[in-house]
């Protein structure tokens, strides 16, 4: 009996050391982790805000904690900049084996840079751009790799695209006046498009739905020659440009960057012609393999360029097939 005693003793020990690795409600931190007895801690900091796209990023970097038994520590800014860079820095404090960053903005990529500085690898995620000089962000914030799509050229794929579809003028709807990734992605469709392009830009779009909608419906209705628009996020895409499309009673063809459930059943339905997939999964997982392998063997990956995550397109060709991975919130 004593000795079943010591057992039970044994296990409540265990679930007290489990709750106490499980961090604040803010964190993400892998239970295998404390399983493992792993020594590899990593912090993920993004400009998230756990809507359609960002939920997926972070189901990545969860399923990879657990595979690879490490601990991860994740905060989403949701869009503020601020924010993130005070996140970036409470990581460096804490003093992790490695940190994956989303550099929003310039000041964002500044606060990366300052953290790799400290010694902490440092991997980028989701914006995988260059800097005003022309230097890519890898490089510029001393970061081992990205992990992204590159966003220029995934915005001429979509021009192309969406040129041959029949377009003859092409609006590009940015969100996010900040966000460096939206633009490159507007001036990359207007590459491919090769015809008539113009950017709207309406800040905050994705927390001022009625606004925005209203915004973008009088720009329709006011420009009947606007036959193609891109939004550059699938929230965007169902809550607003589908919206002042019918408001607007307008014909113009809908495509859209990222994909959910919604996105998917709307390229099945035919509302939307088709999405640009950076497969974000893939951006929270693989920079924890990355940073587990940097740490364990010394391996480094991309060669100091972008590890290529996209990108795809999902049309109806492809809807279905990928419509039962969104469901499970792996797509």
């Amino acid at each position: 009996m004593s000795r079943f005693r010591v057992v039970i003793g044994l296990a409540a020990l265990c679930i007290v050391a489990a709750a106490c690795e499980s961090g604040t409600p803010s964190s993400n931190t892998s239970p295998s982790a404390a399983a493992s007895g792993s020594s590899y801690r990593f912090y993920f900091v993004t400009h998230g805000d756990n809507g359609t796209f960002w939920s997926v990023v972070q189901k990545g970097e969860s399923q990879a904690a657990t595979d690879l038994g490490v601990s991860v520590n994740y905060q989403g800014s949701n869009n503020d900049d601020n924010q993130e860079c005070q996140f970036i820095s409470a990581a460096v404090t804490a003093k992790p084996d490695g940190l994956v960053v989303s550099p929003h903005s310039q000041t964002v990529l500044d606060c990366a840079k300052q953290a790799a500085g400290q010694g902490i690898p440092l991997i980028l995620i989701n914006n995988c751009g260059t800097t005003t000089s022309g230097q890519s962000y890898i490089a510029y914030s001393g970061a081992l790799t990205c992990v992204g799509q590159p966003e220029t050229a995934a915005g001429q794929q979509a021009g192309i695209r969406l040129k041959a579809d029949g377009g003859h003028k092409l609006l590009c709807v940015i969100h996010e006046a900040t966000s460096t990734s939206l633009r490159d992605r507007c001036a990359g469709a207007k590459t491919g498009f090769g015809g008539s392009e113009s950017d709207l830009v309406i800040d905050n779009a994705k927390s001022n739905v009625s606004s925005a909608t209203a915004t973008l419906q009088a720009k329709l209705s006011a420009d009947k020659s606007i036959d193609a628009i891109l939004a550059l996020d699938p929230d965007v895409a169902k809550n607003i440009v589908e919206a002042a499309v019918t408001g607007a009673s307008s014909t113009a063809k809908i495509a859209t960057f990222d994909i959910s459930t919604g996105v998917i059943a709307d390229i099945q339905s035919g509302k939307i012609d088709f999405a640009v997939d950076q497969q974000q999964y893939l951006q929270g997982y693989l920079p924890i393999v990355f940073l587990k392998l940097f740490k364990q063997n010394a391996n480094t990956v991309g060669g100091f360029d972008t590890v290529k995550s996209g990108p795809g397109i999902v049309d109806k060709s492809n809807a279905a097939t990928v419509a039962s991975l969104a469901g499970k919130g792996t797509r």
